[in-house]
């Protein structure tokens, strides 16, 4: 039965301010951290070994996924050679279905060209709000990680590409485009273009040419869950005007989706600006008046 949505129910629904949420331990050495939140399943986070998947309670899907996975030969055989003197970092979640299902997949093929260990950085994030996205040593700082996993590849300390989420054609064929130096262009290209839009320009000169900005991410906007997501990730790495800036994008991209007006209301409430929190949540109530809107994204 859907319920009526009153204003009585703004409070409600946004108050919850992010900094309730436990933050992540200090930077540590520790290896194969792991961490249960209330009510959940255990998860990895921060630097970890394959052998650590490999055991329960993560061994379930690893080890399954992994044996399951048939490896391209033809393509695997042109790798080789390429992938040998690179060097690898793997952003996963222990939590997250698409990482469950492509990081044995990457092992498997890199064992299959004998990439060794110690080519490969293995990173697990958290996916609690305040520390979404986050390890505790903070490895991800910099690297424009937002959608796990992300597999990077280096040559020499430069990043030559990486493949985010899952393949766009196959791990094999991703991964010989990338070592290739071919235009290969990953999974969610409105994030790429706007983390490329943070390094260049300043806060202030995205603000002035919001509508140009909304323009050139039109062709590429496929969901608003990709900008919701990203906006996310940078408040919980408090990068706060940039998390805005992106929350506010979206509701320009997809005007008509609740979700985007409920994510900038939720956005400006944490902050205390009560007037735009309304403003923005009246927006959502506008297009959906009759669902209450869940309390947490």
């Amino acid at each position: 039965m859907r319920i009526i949505f009153s204003l009585c129910c703004f409070a409600f629904i946004i108050i919850f301010p992010l900094s309730c949420h436990r933050k992540l331990m200090p930077a540590s050495a520790t290896i194969n951290l792991e961490q249960t939140p209330n009510n959940a399943e255990p998860m990895l986070l921060g630097t970890c070994t394959r052998e650590r998947l490999e055991q329960q309670p993560y061994g379930t899907w690893f080890n399954a996924n992994y044996a399951a996975y048939t490896v391209d030969s033809t393509v695997a055989a042109t790798l080789r050679s390429g992938l040998a003197t690179k060097k690898f970092m793997i952003f996963m979640g222990t939590w997250c279905g698409d990482s469950r299902r492509e990081v044995p997949r990457i092992f498997k093929l890199f064992d299959y060209c004998g990439v060794k260990a110690s080519q490969i950085q293995l990173v697990c994030l958290s996916n609690e709000r305040a520390n979404y996205k986050q390890s505790p040593g903070h490895e991800e700082q910099g690297l424009d990680i937002h959608r796990v996993p992300d597999l990077l590849v280096f040559s020499n300390k430069e990043e030559l590409g990486r493949i985010v989420e899952s393949p766009v054609a196959s791990l094999e064929k991703d991964l010989l485009a990338i070592l290739k130096g071919q235009k290969y262009k990953p999974n969610y290209q409105m994030v790429s273009l706007m983390a490329g839009l943070f390094r260049r320009k300043t806060i202030a000169d995205l603000d002035h040419n919001l509508l140009n900005i909304t323009d050139r991410l039109k062709p590429m906007a496929k969901t608003s869950a990709e900008f919701n997501t990203y906006g996310y990730v940078l408040l919980a790495a408090h990068q706060t005007e940039r998390a805005r800036l992106v929350f506010k994008l979206n509701t320009l991209l997809f005007p008509n989706h609740a979700n985007n007006f409920i994510s900038l209301a939720r956005f400006y409430k944490n902050l205390g600006k009560e007037d735009l929190a309304k403003e923005n949540l009246l927006k959502a109530i506008a297009l959906e008046p009759e669902v209450i809107f869940p309390v947490y994204y």
